[in-house]
């Protein structure tokens, strides 16, 4: 057993059913990213640790009681990752997947059959779509900080918290986001890189002045 399946065992007691679907997503996804741009291929060789533990660590963090939506979901990561440490938990968690691709929302459908997951797949813009329930926003990859506000503001009402995974740059876009809105924050740093952090939004609101 790697190091990085042990990881997920002790700190997610993640069963073999569940480390079994993630060797099926690895499979797949490997064979997917011959033709589609799903990740960069320099981290082919590390995906448990580059995305599938990188996806995982927010799990702890966000509030499994509201709908979790993954915008600019791409391969998956992290809204899928967490979808399935719900069902390894028996949590019946509502799980939305944003994606503007037409074929990455196919790869992610087609594996979502392979996994046995019932996920919702949403072929779409994320301006161009409405939350309908309290929500909690995932976010890997995607935008910088500000502009993810900006297309999430017209839901504020129902979102409840907002989760980015971010890289070094995250205090330069804190700094730029600050000036347009207000917000509390969280932060959290990464297990997987020394210069990455996971942020925590709430009660986010335009600056009044």
């Amino acid at each position: 057993m790697n190091d990085n399946i042990e990881f997920l065992i002790n700190e997610f007691n993640v069963s073999r059913e569940t480390i079994e679907k993630l060797n099926i997503y690895e499979d797949f996804l490997l064979l997917s990213n011959k033709n589609l741009n799903l990740i960069g291929k320099t981290t082919e060789n590390q995906i448990y640790l580059r995305h599938f533990i990188d996806s995982a660590q927010i799990y702890k963090i966000l509030d499994k009681k509201l709908d979790v939506i993954d915008i600019g979901s791409g391969a998956g990561f992290p809204g899928l990752i967490v979808k399935i440490l719900m069902n390894n938990s028996k949590i019946e968690g509502n799980v939305i997947l944003i994606e503007k691709s037409a074929k990455k929302c196919k790869f992610l459908s087609d594996l979502s059959k392979k996994l046995n997951l019932f996920i919702k797949i949403e072929n779409k813009r994320l301006e161009d779509f409405d939350f309908i329930n309290n929500s909690s926003v995932v976010s890997r990859a995607f935008k910088n900080t500000l502009d993810t506000f900006d297309l999430l503001f017209k839901n504020i009402n129902q979102i409840k918290e907002i989760i980015l995974l971010k890289g070094k740059t995250y205090q330069q876009e804190l700094d730029e986001a600050k000036k347009k809105y207000t917000f509390k924050l969280e932060k959290f740093k990464s297990i997987t890189s020394d210069e990455s952090f996971i942020l925590k939004i709430t009660d986010l609101k335009h600056c009044t002045t």
